[in-house]
């Protein structure tokens, strides 16, 4: 008897404190609206129209929600009163951003004097809602009339058109100080109550709940609240709502239905329900809160029913144990030996190559040094002293082209020649002697005057001096001084590489199936009680057994519970979570099978188990960003280190076989098999690349209550279809507690952040 008094004590405090709140802030918005024919305060009639038109907002300044009155005043004068056979027509403005009410009845005020002679008023309202921060504009209204030009009633009317004053509104974004971490939206000044439809139940007998929020405020966008009870489970019903602008204040109430099945006998309690919104007229965050009611469940024939006799029992795969490591957790395990080993596979064969392009280049100019010292001396022709000369010129061209790596047809013109040989590194001084010495010879090659024999041998000398300077200058040939650079490149980027290999940070399994998919997060199955997971190998072996028996004696909550925990402990353990998914669904908790059989497909993607268990699931999971593709990522990699080791160790044995100068017929064989493995490796690696970023996990979200998709983030944008409970669905972006996401079914929208739950933790937005 007290604890019952001591209880409505407590709801009577309650009661008295949220009305005095809900009293002050009534006042306050009373306060803060104009009255009816606040516009005829501030207008200036204009005395030279028969009729005149003014509009005007009240206030000027809102937070986005807020009720903004927007007033039309027409004026009559007692002359356009007599003559007007017809009434006006009002063309409202085009409204932007802006929802618009009608708002109560129109109000005549006496004539009266404004400014510019009596008139009769007529004010009409609306009320207007801003939907997005900013600036507004308000367009000018347009009134047009007609008027006769004479008494007579066969006069002819003439047209006039008055347009009235535009508005510039300024809607303020809602503050960030005070916010609370549920508010979804709602602005006004609300009220809330709850009620149920029986003040009995039976555990398995639906009933149903329903909040109403009512007061102040744009009814119309108020959003669905979320209702947890730990008592039974929830299905969100039906909404209806109704909206009052017939006073000063658009108002009304909006009923949330939710359909309730106990699943727990005895004296339970419907918990406080807070429902967060804005107020603007005292701009702070507060909360419309229930009553709490109490409920007496019943023992219902139902109960075991629910738990295990109608659903669809499947069976639990084959735990191999704590000590088995999969594939993709022993190729994760070796992932920097491997990558090391991929880098440093073509390193023989580079050096070699290398080596082989220094070794070329040196017997090339041991060659043209050769080659100089037998062209060197011109034959002596005593008989013709101009071919002697033109031989001699003809040979030393022939010497500087083989010296300079150069075609002789890049050596014609004396330009050419000072070109080609200064950029070669020659000096200044040798080339002019060079130069000088080829008019020498090409004027006595076309003169017909005699030389004598030392002076054919002066020019023989000099010949042999300028080839012997040339050689000492020139450097080596630009094609080879690039080949050896990009020799150098290559091992540097090799280098480079493996550096960056080993150091990078390991992506998750989800993402490339190498290494480990990071801890899950709690799934909604699992209680407080519960929440710390088995990390011991012989205490992880007790857990799995427990969950095992338990799904067997068809208690499938619990043994959803303890796998989710073992299913933590083991992140990539396919086995566990494919047994949880089964205990889940078993338990009708569909967004934990979801996550647990996404996350295992993901794991073994050629698993047929787990690809006909996701085909159990609802349309919203399967196809498009849920779509798991069977794709062995692991053994592509794996497939992809062999033939590229492979690969470079034959071509390597070529180069080092051909060095040695054996030119067997298996070695073409071999060269042709070393570069379809690369090929083959290049080809795997992309396929697996292409199968990691499918099965990539990241950014990929279940949904765990329904909700509508809408076109912008906003309970005021427009719907654009729902989400289900256990839909799948990838983030893009996110803003002001909304996700922009793609469908599994293709489309893409904005959905609340708290009606979703990540495949991984923690979720990654790209």
């Amino acid at each position: 008897m007290m604890s019952r008094l001591r209880r409505l004590s407590v709801r009577l405090c309650c009661f008295a404190l949220f009305g005095g709140l809900a009293v002050q802030s009534l006042g306050a918005a009373l306060h803060a609206q104009p009255s009816p024919t606040a516009i005829l305060d501030r207008l200036q009639a204009n005395g030279n129209r028969p009729i005149d038109f003014h509009a005007a907002t009240f206030p000027d300044t809102v937070y986005v929600g807020q009720q903004v009155t927007y007033q039309v005043a027409v004026l009559l004068s007692e002359s356009a009163r007599a003559r007007l056979r017809r009434n006006p027509e009002f063309l409202p403005p085009e409204l932007r951003g802006l929802l618009a009410y009608e708002l109560g009845a129109p109000r005549r005020v006496a004539p009266r004097s404004y400014g510019g002679g009596p008139f009769e008023a007529h004010v009409f309202q609306r009320a207007l809602f801003a939907v997005a921060p900013g600036t507004l504009m308000v367009p000018a209204p347009q009134l047009s009339y007609t008027l006769p030009q004479s008494s007579s009633y066969f006069s002819r009317e003439e047209r006039f058109i008055v347009r009235a004053e535009s508005a510039q509104l300024v809607v303020k974004p809602l503050p960030d100080a005070g916010r609370p971490q549920d508010y979804t939206g709602a602005v006004g000044v609300l009220r809330a109550s709850v009620s149920l439809d029986s003040s009995t139940a039976r555990v398995g007998d639906p009933l149903v709940l329903t909040m109403r929020v009512d007061g102040i405020g744009n009814v119309k966008l108020m959003p669905r609240p979320v209702l947890e009870v730990s008592w039974a489970s929830t299905v969100p019903g039906t909404e209806r709502v109704s909206v009052d602008t017939s006073g000063a204040f658009v108002r009304g109430y909006k009923e949330f239905d939710w359909i309730l099945t106990p699943t727990q006998a005895g004296q339970v309690e419907l918990p406080t329900l807070r429902y967060s919104y804005f107020n603007p007229y005292r701009g702070e965050y507060a909360y419309a809160e229930t009553a709490p009611r109490a409920l007496a469940v019943d023992e219902g024939t139902l109960a075991t029913a629910a738990e295990g006799d109608n659903v669809s029992v499947l069976p639990l795969r084959t735990w191999r144990g704590a000590s088995t490591v999969s594939l993709a957790e022993q190729v994760a395990t070796w992932r920097v030996p491997l990558i090391v080993l991929l880098l440093l596979a073509p390193l023989p064969w580079i050096v070699l190559a290398v080596g082989a392009r220094i070794g070329a280049t040196r017997r090339t100019r041991a060659a043209a040094t050769a080659s100089l010292a037998r062209t060197a001396t011109p034959r002596v022709a005593a008989d013709d002293d101009g071919e002697h000369a033109r031989d001699t010129r003809r040979t030393l061209l022939g010497a500087l082209a083989l010296r300079l790596s150069v075609s002789p047809q890049e050596l014609v013109s004396r330009r050419d020649v000072e070109r080609t040989v200064r950029r070669r590194g020659v000096t200044r001084d040798t080339t002019k002697a060079l130069l000088a010495l080829l008019d020498t010879l090409a004027e006595q090659g076309f003169s017909a005057a005699p030389m004598q024999v030392a002076g054919r041998h002066d020019l023989t000398a000099r010949a042999e001096a300028l080839l012997t300077r040339i050689d000492a200058e020139a450097v080596t040939h630009a094609r080879a001084i690039r080949a050896a650079r990009h020799a150098q490149a290559r091992v540097a980027l090799y280098l480079a590489l493996g550096t960056a290999a080993v150091a990078a940070p390991p992506r998750t399994m989800a993402a490339l199936q190498i290494a480990p998919v990071q801890a899950p997060v709690q799934a909604p199955v699992q209680s407080s009680r519960h929440a710390t997971p088995a990390v011991d190998g012989v205490a992880l072996e007790a857990t799995v057994a427990r969950a095992t028996a338990l799904y067997e004696q068809r208690q499938y909550s619990r043994s959803a519970e303890l796998f989710a925990e073992a299913a933590h402990a083991r992140p990539a353990d396919a086995d566990l979570l494919a047994n949880w998914g089964a205990a889940a669904w078993a338990a009708g908790d569909t967004v934990s099978a979801v996550i647990a059989w996404q996350r295992a497909a993901r794991l073994e993607p050629v698993a047929v188990d787990l690809q006909e268990r996701l085909t159990l699931l609802p349309a919203g999971a399967r196809g498009g960003v849920a779509e798991v593709p069977m794709i062995p990522v692991p053994v592509l990699v794996l497939a992809t280190i062999t033939a590229w080791l492979l690969g470079w160790t034959l071509l390597t044995v070529v180069r080092v076989r051909r060095r040695r100068g054996n030119t067997a017929g298996w070695m073409g064989v071999a060269s042709t098999a070393a570069v379809f493995a690369l090929l083959c490796a290049v080809g795997m690696a992309g396929a697996a690349a292409w199968g990691g970023r499918e099965l990539d996990a990241t950014g990929v979200l279940v949904v765990r209550r329904p909700d509508t998709m809408r076109t912008a983030p906003g309970n005021d944008a427009n719907a654009m279809g729902g989400v289900a409970t256990g839909d799948v669905v990838r983030v893009e972006a996110a803003r002001d507690g909304w996700l922009h996401v793609v469908h599994a079914d293709g489309r893409r929208g904005w959905v609340p952040a708290g009606r979703t739950i990540p495949l991984v933790s923690p979720p990654v937005i790209r």
